[in-house]
């Protein structure tokens, strides 16, 4: 099955809409929506889909995950960054013969992805991706009622 891994805090700081949230509701919003839109997504293009935040506050001395309407969270252990999260999990894919796309507009974890085989898509592509998916969910949804 095709895995999207997802820079949570990349897509947050360059989608308009959860910059909005950032400044008019809350962090913890805009992370909530993003997932929410990336369950659609999943459900949609049947790709098993991975978000990875920085747990930049936390204490926690190891990774969190957790499955969130059928996305993967992940929340970096306290002191590392979502890059190296999302790279060792590129690099696991890679090994397994997996086929991974990465969305982020991170110039160097870019590179260091497609240096591994996999692809790449920006924040921006990955909005789009995403908005076609959430037209093509309503569409099945109104053929149903």
């Amino acid at each position: 099955m095709p895995e999207l891994i997802v820079d949570g805090y990349n897509v947050v700081h360059a989608w308009t809409s959860l910059k909005r949230l950032l400044s008019t509701a809350s962090l913890e919003a805009a992370r909530e929506k993003l997932i929410e839109r990336l369950s659609v997504y999943g459900m949609v293009s049947g790709e098993e889909v991975t978000v990875v935040f920085d747990a930049h506050h936390s204490r926690a001395m190891s990774n969190s995950e957790e499955r969130v309407d059928g996305v993967r969270v992940v929340f970096t252990r306290k002191g590392h960054s979502a890059d190296h999260s999302i790279e060792r999990l590129a690099y696991k894919a890679s090994e397994r013969g997996d086929v991974i796309t990465v969305a982020t507009s991170d110039r160097f974890q870019r590179d260091l992805v497609r240096g591994m085989g996999g692809a790449v898509i920006s924040a921006l592509e990955l909005e789009r991706r995403v908005l076609d998916a959430e037209a093509e969910m309503g569409r099945r949804v109104k053929r149903y009622q």
